[in-house]
């Protein structure tokens, strides 16, 4: 519209995918693919299914999501959120293999971390048509390299790594972080410590100085 080009009347070109009663597969089950599991589950009315490395039973109680292995969960979802933190068993967690597993409709989306996803097979997924479209904030190298392919494919969304990006959020962001650190100098145990570090950093003193 902006560029005075009016979208014609071709089914192929403007016709997406429904997202309502569609299904939403989850990796990463903490707080905020909780967050996200809640808007698919009471704003589309979709199937939320989730794999995380703890079973989370309160969540399925209060959300009605479904607990799915891993396998499963990328063969049923038409949607597949990747919400985990990268670890070393998280790196290129989805790869050829899975794609390749993957319904020709799906769409991927990534607003983790880039490096849980091998880009090359992300692009030759997408190049080859074995998933519908991908959604992307973060990616393997960043900035993005501006000979990546990911940038010219239609059916690709890219942000700059910017999913906080409102005034509001980044100004709780900073709040969050200078009351942390006030309670750290004041010797006391900062309120937001990362649930996977907090036995490390507690066990090397680092809460305690």
């Amino acid at each position: 519209m902006k560029d005075n080009k009016w979208v014609p009347r071709d089914e192929e070109n403007i016709c997406g995918l429904d997202v309502h009663h569609a299904t939403l597969g989850i990796i990463g089950m903490g707080r905020i693919g909780e967050v996200v599991a809640k808007r698919a589950k009471f704003g589309f009315d979709m199937e939320v299914l989730y794999y995380n490395r703890n079973r989370k039973q309160e969540a399925e109680d209060l959300l009605g999501v479904k607990y799915c292995d891993f396998d499963s969960l990328v063969r049923k979802s038409d949607f597949i959120v990747v919400m985990a933190p990268l670890t070393k068993d998280t790196y290129h967690l989805i790869d050829t293999k899975e794609f390749n597993k993957m319904k020709n409709t799906a769409i991927f989306i990534n607003a983790s971390r880039g490096n849980t996803v091998n880009e090359k097979a992300l692009i030759e997924a997408l190049e080859n048509n074995k998933i519908y479209a991908a959604g992307l904030d973060v990616y393997e190298t960043e900035p993005i390299n501006s000979d990546n392919p990911l940038l010219k494919m239609p059916n690709v969304v890219t942000l700059p790594h910017v999913g906080t990006a409102t005034k509001k959020t980044r100004l709780d962001m900073c709040m969050v972080a200078a009351e942390n650190l006030i309670k750290a100098v004041f010797g006391e145990t900062p309120p937001n410590v990362v649930p996977e570090l907090s036995a490390t950093h507690v066990a090397s003193g680092i809460l305690d100085n």
